[in-house]
């Protein structure tokens, strides 16, 4: 077991093992909401270019989380009912969710409680940036929330590739491949951000999300911060805290959350389950 310990280790530090390009669509969309003003007929030809695409997103548009009274035909009409930053995270979220594959059974289960985590944190974030009353778009936040442990991702995909070709004789133990992950997982969300070549406020809450010492100063990160705590204590992910009191954080009172704005986020969280299904 101990030798499947250092070709883990060897293997993260040597071997250029990358994820998949980010989404190219997913960008684009990112880059236009960032305008001043952005064009919804660009995001919608964006959209409607790929059918696949197209037909995921009135898939998650008609889903019970975001189901209005009418079902949704078109990107158009999925846009003027939702807006275009919430299709824009539907298509960021669409796009990131063909990352969180694995055969191994162990591996795909970290996989799928990833994904969970990931959707749940991109949503609280989203949540508490409308809430908190600071000056950051919910769409920066959700994108953020969603991407802020690519790090785990990655090292869970590591481990699927070391298994495959078969350089580890058998996978480490669970509370074992849980300690990599939460010992590793900022240092190479951050790498792997920058790769993509996303803005640094990304690669940074990649990077800073569980740091003692952060940047208390920087809103989106505490948002982020915030969303993961409570996605910890509802048990969604990789870790479970049922005994932490949200409202006490050092997060909660820089963003002014009181314990009824958390006990709301956490119902809303609960929600944000039907997305993960």
């Amino acid at each position: 077991m101990q030798q499947s310990i250092v070709d883990i280790f060897e293997y993260l530090a040597t071997k250029d093992i990358q994820l998949p390009i980010f989404d190219r669509t997913a960008m684009q969309i990112q880059d236009e909401l960032t305008k001043p003003e952005p064009d919804t007929r660009t995001i919608e030809s964006l959209i409607v270019k790929d059918q696949t695409l197209t037909s995921q997103v009135l898939k998650v548009a008609n889903s019970s989380f975001y189901k209005g009274l009418a079902e949704v035909t078109t990107v158009r009409s999925a846009i003027v009912r939702l807006g275009i930053k919430e299709v824009a995270n539907m298509v960021t979220l669409i796009a990131h969710r063909g990352y969180f594959k694995a055969r191994d059974p162990l591996l795909r289960q970290r996989m799928n409680d990833l994904w969970r985590h990931s959707i749940a944190c991109a949503i609280g974030a989203k949540w508490l940036a409308e809430k908190s009353g600071f000056d950051v778009p919910s769409n920066e936040a959700f994108f953020a929330g969603l991407l802020h442990d690519v790090g785990k991702l990655f090292i869970v995909t590591v481990l699927e590739k070391l298994k495959k070709a078969k350089d580890l004789n058998c996978l480490p133990s669970e509370a074992l491949i849980d300690e990599i992950i939460a010992s590793l997982h900022g240092k190479h969300g951050y790498a792997i951000m920058r790769n993509w070549n996303l803005p640094e406020k990304y690669c940074l809450i990649a990077r800073d999300h569980h740091a003692e010492d952060f940047d208390t100063d920087n809103v989106l990160l505490c948002l982020v911060r915030q969303a993961n705590m409570t996605c910890h204590k509802i048990g969604v992910g990789l870790r479970s805290d049922v005994d932490l009191v949200l409202s006490a954080t050092r997060e909660a009172g820089l963003l002014g959350m009181t314990d009824m704005d958390m006990a709301r986020l956490e119902i809303h969280l609960e929600d944000a389950k039907l997305l993960a299904a």
